[in-house]
């Protein structure tokens, strides 16, 4: 008796469990819901006094280019950063390093079983996630795409790409991850996407600093910084149509020619 009343104990708490999970994952759609639903009704979503936040200083010549450009680099630093956290102590990642090694028949296992409430620690569930889904948005929002577009695509990467792709191989694909990194990291990118506009419109400068507007840009968006500030997309034959800009501005005595160039 004593055994049945301990088992029906822990089955009764890992039922609660699960019911607070599936509680926390409803309201998390019905917030990704309402995101999109903001992204399709609107047209403008910033008023025209905003805009050294609304318009970006950066507006490449073909979108398509800069956003290969910006997969080739994700590609290389997800296998790179899956790499690092191969290296980090297993009760930090849950990855079993034994598990991994039968790459192909765990990989199958790992999607088969999966998607599962997994036992991360709080802050790679709930800022390195959100982050990296806010890295994947900013790669098309800074190509020239909309909101909804850059959220299809924050959804696509992180879901395709990283959760049924990469971190398979290591770990099943878990509910938090799939949910919470495309629908924060999608509002996230957005907050970081006017932070750099308002950044590279005052002259790459935060508070008057270079260097702190610098290191801004690159926590904010490291892809986009290799791409833009480290010129790796003009190597590429992008160019920023923002580069030069040219207008008339009216005097009392005529008009005045103006042209600018941003270096």
């Amino acid at each position: 008796m004593v055994l049945d009343y301990n088992l029906a104990f822990i089955s009764l708490s890992h039922c609660d469990k699960m019911i607070l999970y599936f509680k926390a994952f409803l309201h998390l759609k019905k917030i990704f819901l309402l995101f999109i639903c903001l992204i399709c009704l609107s047209k403008d979503l910033y008023p025209q006094s905003l805009d050294s936040l609304r318009i970006p200083a950066y507006i490449p010549n073909s979108k398509w280019a800069y956003l290969g450009t910006s997969a080739m680099l994700t590609i290389t630093g997800s296998l790179a950063g899956a790499g690092i956290l191969f290296l980090m102590p297993e009760s930090v990642t849950k990855w079993d390093k034994e598990d991994i090694k039968n790459l192909g028949t765990n990989y199958l296992r790992k999607v088969k079983s999966g998607p599962v409430v997994d036992k991360d620690e709080w802050w790679l569930n709930w800022i390195t996630h959100p982050y990296w889904g806010a890295v994947y948005y900013l790669q098309t929002r800074r190509a020239g795409f909309n909101w909804g577009f850059s959220t299809f695509y924050s959804f696509l990467c992180s879901t395709f790409f990283w959760e049924y792709g990469i971190e398979a191989f290591a770990e099943t694909p878990s509910w938090q991850d799939l949910v919470v990194t495309p629908a924060l990291g999608s509002l996230f990118g957005e907050l970081f996407y006017l932070g750099i506009n308002y950044i590279q419109n005052n002259n790459s400068e935060l508070f008057g600093s270079k260097f702190l507007g610098g290191l801004m840009l690159f926590l904010m968006d490291p892809i986009g910084f290799v791409i833009q500030d480290l010129k790796l997309g003009k190597a590429m034959g992008i160019k920023n149509t923002q580069d030069f800009q040219s207008f008339y501005l009216p005097k009392k005595d005529g008009i005045t020619f103006v042209a600018t160039y941003r270096w």
